[in-house]
């Protein structure tokens, strides 16, 4: 394995270099040069964790990640390699037995396993599971030749798979809900699943695909599940408040013991060792790992170290060491028997928000509560401290780059101040904290350093409104505040002379504020949607604003009217921002976009990267983008034209983009390769190439469908289209027929009301449902004790799947009259027509 891994190490190295490395990028360290993007000239981060996984020899550890796979040698804890493809992240990794294949699971929407080999880093197959909803657990046989694949929400199925072909073996169908987790006994007999809200694991016969028994586990939640080494016991593992581990006997299905672990919350993540003797356990609100003796349910060893909540943990194959990955960005392996530190794998932590220094050396960025200094020379971190009690959500040097203004999601904003380039303490010194009950959505230093602009949202009870707050930097005063937003503000921005503020909000509008009177100068009116963005060109004559109706607008700021709009973005603009010569603007979307500003023409598209944030190095050489993915990319700003988004979607070449793209894209489905189908260049041929050419559609500057919003009432136009062009060539009956396939799979067989998201939420939450006819909906939410605290009356709505945020329920987490509902747990009732469904959601403040 060991000769192999260095292979693949080499390999990796070679396959990178000739995409996207540069002489002049030779700087960097050399896990920030791995899988980039086309154009980007380093990464800082690797993503978050989603699940490790070591290999059967010991020698590697898989770490899942919102970008990819890493993997790293757990001798030198040298990252070898970052596998890519997947389109919405790693949710699983799974090695097969003998250490030759490891399979990965894609995230929302992807809905795809690929197999690699280990011994080279290439991809041996992708199965495309043909899950309706998104892929929650795999698992490989323990002889290695059958491949287990569980899906979440409608349509939930257990499938299993010949890994030599990739074909359909075997599917287990009628599983309300979904499979949250598998586990194949050692056997091989056996496959156990469960679900969470169902508390139930159910045991499969792998040969026939029957049900051979059912263990109702007591837990108020299910979290996880797993077989001992032998096969004789069953673990299973609460949530959300549940913090016990349940061991089954399989054989009668009778309770043998339970652990009450001491963990904090619950979401008790589990593994064996070898021998089956002793169980790890960890909680993602917990810092903690804890070892269990089985046999007496008692606690032998604690591990600590982490700064965060454990999301997954595993027993090296020899039993001497413990692997956990954990929110705080870290995989860490600890030597059992002395409870000592013997590796660290860092920089696996989301990164948020980032802010250059004046003199572009380095990078400001935050991470949930976390603040990190970044070298952009050669991509490796500085430091790392921890500034707030909640989440982070925008950051900001001083003109003279010694202050860090940084903003939480709830609570206080902090002002940390060092100097952040000496090199000698490297360290950020909390110099003063402006109180309030807030949340800072964004803040911005005037261009002399004195006032702080914060954007603000008012959360004191019985007040929801949004405002500019200016606070004096040398004393931490208040000096005024800028009311008249409705909502959030989410972005503050100084015109370069520091006489105007600009603001963005909620409520669709961008206001400019005169700093010295605090009076409202003019009011921008246009946007259709949040407006996420604004910015101020250079020489300021001219504002940015990019909206949640994914659209750039240039305003002229003398006279507030709009001289130009740019309509190519396919959802939300999160941010704009000016090149420092004012020339090129940048936007985000789920990419990034450098447009000519006296022209309005797009001078690059990236590849999709699932940017919110963009920034540019002062010196104008660089550019920062950070979003979805929990990385920052740096790209070479000197960078050629592309080819516009118009032009790539018209995959025939006909000049025009219209329905025989679509069906081109939908006949190409699944393919790889640099062909014209893959409108996005991201590899492979899929649905967000198919929504690509859609939003191209007759030159659509917005609403354009999304692969979070896609509906049948959409699919069945697109379908009715195709057919009326009596398209009788076998690539075109092929996209047809997908586009029927696609069309089954948006039309759901039975009404039914899905679980919340996120969950336990604060403040706000999506309440996804789906209908098998059209219906009048109303959603009921109630206290735990019956009280109704909110109607949401949705209107009439067609069949199809409301999922995504665009489409689901939202509830703001008020009651009717505008007021916080109290933590704890709340139901929810759906009603269309004669169904009703009740579930249940939990507030956590």
């Amino acid at each position: 394995m060991k000769i192999r891994t260095r292979l693949f190490f080499i390999l990796t190295l070679l396959m990178v270099s000739n995409l996207s490395i540069l002489p002049c990028f030779a700087q960097y360290a050399a896990h920030t040069q791995l899988s980039l993007p086309e154009g980007a000239k380093a990464r800082l981060g690797k993503g978050s964790i989603n699940e490790i996984a070591y290999s059967p020899d010991g020698s590697l550890l898989a770490v899942a990640s919102r970008i990819g796979t890493w993997l790293y040698d757990t001798e030198t804890s040298e990252a070898l390699a970052l596998l890519t493809g997947h389109t919405g992240g790693v949710t699983n990794v799974s090695f097969s037995p003998d250490g030759t294949i490891l399979a990965s699971a894609g995230g929302s929407f992807d809905r795809t396993v690929r197999l690699w080999d280990v011994g080279t880093g290439t991809l041996k197959s992708e199965i495309t599971t043909g899950h309706l909803g998104d892929i929650s657990s795999i698992s490989f046989s323990p002889d290695g030749t059958t491949l287990a694949s569980g899906s979440l929400g409608f349509g939930a199925a257990v499938r299993l798979w010949d890994v030599g072909t990739g074909t359909l073996k075997a599917e287990i169908k009628g599983l309300w809900g979904g499979i949250t987790n598998l586990s194949f006994s050692p056997d091989g007999m056996t496959l156990a699943s469960s679900w969470d809200w169902d508390m139930k694991v159910r045991l499969w016969d792998v040969g026939t695909g029957t049900l051979k028994s059912e263990i109702t586990t007591g837990h108020s939640e299910l979290y996880s599940i797993l077989f001992s080494p032998d096969g004789t016991t069953l673990a299973s593992t609460g949530a959300r408040g549940d913090t016990t581990v349940r061991l089954w006997d399989v054989g009668t299905g009778t309770l043998k013991s339970e652990i009450t672990t001491g963990h904090y919350w619950g979401n008790i993540t589990i593994a064996f060792n070898q021998d089956g003797s002793t169980l790890a356990s960890g909680s993602n609100d917990d810092w903690r790992v804890l070892l269990w003796d089985v046999a007496t349910g008692t606690r032998k060893v604690t591990i600590k170290g982490h700064l965060a909540g454990v999301v997954s943990v595993s027993f090296s194959p020899d039993g001497s060491t413990l692997a956990s990955g954990s929110f705080d960005g870290t995989v860490r392996l600890s030597n059992i028997a002395t409870s000592t530190l013997k590796a660290e794998f860092i920089g696996h932590a989301a990164l948020g928000n980032i802010s250059f220094s004046p003199d572009g050396a380095t990078l400001a960025s935050s991470s949930g509560r976390m603040l990190s200094l970044w070298d952009v020379a050669t991509g490796t971190r500085k430091t790392t401290l921890s500034g707030h009690l909640l989440g982070i959500r925008c950051l900001s040097f001083s003109p003279d780059g010694t202050i860090l203004a940084s903003g939480s999601s709830n609570g206080p904003l902090r002002i940390d101040t060092a100097r952040l380039w000496d090199v000698a303490t490297d360290t950020l010194k909390l110099k003063s904290t402006l109180e309030g009950d807030y949340w800072v959505s964004s803040v911005s230093f005037s261009p002399d350093g004195t006032i702080l602009a914060s954007g603000i949202w008012e959360t004191a009870v019985g007040v929801s409104e949004g405002k500019v707050r200016l606070w004096d930097v040398a004393t931490g005063t208040l000096k005024s505040e800028l009311i008249g937003h409705a909502g959030d503000v989410h972005s503050v921005s100084f015109s370069p002379d520091g006489t105007t503020l600009a603001s963005g909000g909620q409520d669709e509008t961008v206001r400019l504020w005169d700093v010295a009177t605090g009076t409202l100068k003019s009011e921008l009116i246009g946007h259709a949607g949040d407006v996420h963005s604004v910015s101020f060109s250079p020489d300021g004559t001219t504002l940015a604003s990019g909206g949640q109706d994914e659209t750039v607008r240039l305003w002229d700021v003398a006279t507030g009217t709009i001289k130009a709009t740019f309509t190519e973005h396919t959802t939300a603009v999160y941010s704009v921002l000016f090149s420092p010569d004012g020339t090129t603007l940048a936007s985000v979307d789920e990419r990034v976009r450098l447009w000519d500003v006296a022209t309005g023409a797009v001078k690059f598209t990236s590849t999709f990267t699932g940017a919110g944030r963009v920034l540019f190095k002062p010196d104008g050489s660089t550019l920062a983008s950070y979003g979805d993915g929990g990385t920052v990319l740096l790209w070479d700003f000197a960078l050629a034209p592309s080819e516009s988004p118009r032009l790539a979607a018209d995959v025939n070449g006909d000049g025009q983009v219209n329905i025989q793209d679509l069906v081109a894209v939908a006949a190409a489905f699944g393919e790889t390769g640099k062909i014209p189908a893959d409108v996005n260049s991201d590899g492979v041929v899929n649905i967000q190439d198919l929504v690509a050419v859609a939003a191209a559609f007759g030159k659509m500057a917005a609403g354009a469908p999304s692969a979070a919003n896609l509906s049948a009432e959409t699919v069945q136009q697109w379908l009715s289209d195709a057919k009326r062009l009596n398209l009788t060539d076998a690539i075109s009956q092929r996209g047809i027929r997908f586009l029927e396939q696609l069309l089954l799979g948006l039309t759901p067989k039975e009404t039914a009301l899905l679980a919340n998201y996120p969950n336990p939420f604060n403040p706000e939450t999506w309440i996804p449902y789906q209908l098998a006819s059209p219906a009048d909906i109303t959603l009921r939410i109630y206290t735990i004790d019956g009280s109704l605290v909110r109607m949401l009356s949705l209107g009439h709505k067609e069949v199809g799947i409301y999922q995504s945020r665009n489409r689901a329920a939202y509830w703001d987490g008020k009651n009717e009259f505008g007021e916080p509902v109290a933590s704890g747990v709340c139901f929810y009732t759906l009603t269309a027509g004669d169904f009703n469904a009740t579930r249940k959601m939990f507030i956590r403040k």
